[in-house]
């Protein structure tokens, strides 16, 4: 029986050939297990690989397998909803303020009757603008308002009236700036667009 033909092996080798053998020698070597590290730099060494080569592309090798940590998301602060940029002051709504005022204290200094029309149709205006200003959360916007519609109207009654009709508007000023800036303070706020139905994305790593 003829023995099988071993080929001559070749006086040089590719870079390539070389690192294909030293991994293989190293299978070998190791049992087809695993290998310390001080194995593999004394096989690279024998092989005439500096040691300093072999610990950069173990630590290039270890880096590569390591896999990135997920950031970690911390629970949603408390108020985080109040902390939107609150929408500007509307000039429209700070004219129409001023011709609510305007009407008011045409009607207060006119008769009695004119009077209670005029304070009750303000009075409904205020709590419609403080509602709405609320919702988005614009302090200075109402009180822009609130502020030029008794400005507007104590000029006009203080005309008609006097200093107890200066004195009237001046109270209903301070009372409705104080009510309204508490209703806008603390009461509920529109959440803003991708505020609501946010879901925090979940990584998953698969065990190795």
């Amino acid at each position: 029986m003829t023995e099988p033909h071993t080929p001559r092996p070749p006086t040089t080798l590719s870079a390539s050939q070389v690192s294909l053998i030293l991994k293989r020698a190293a299978e070998i070597d190791a049992g087809g297990d695993s290998m310390t590290v001080e194995e593999l730099e004394r096989i690279a060494g024998e092989a005439g690989i500096d040691p300093r080569a072999t610990r950069a592309a173990i630590s290039e090798l270890v880096l590569e397998e390591t896999p990135v940590p997920a950031p970690e998301s911390g629970p949603p602060a408390v108020g985080a909803a109040r902390t939107a940029t609150p929408a500007s002051p509307s000039p429209g709504r700070i004219i129409a303020g001023g011709a609510v005022g305007v009407a008011f204290g045409f009607l207060f200094a006119t008769s009695l009757g004119g009077a209670i029309t005029g304070a009750g149709g303000t009075a409904i205006y205020l709590i419609l603008r403080a509602v709405q200003a609320m919702k988005r959360g614009s302090q200075l916007d109402f009180q822009l308002q609130n502020f030029t519609l008794w400005f507007v109207s104590t000029l006009i009654i203080a005309a008609a009236h006097g200093a107890e009709g200066f004195m009237l508007t001046l109270l209903c000023w301070i009372l409705t700036s104080v009510i309204g800036g508490l209703l806008i303070r603390f009461g509920p706020r529109e959440e803003e667009p991708g505020e609501s139905g946010k879901e925090v994305p979940r990584l998953e790593s698969g065990g190795r």
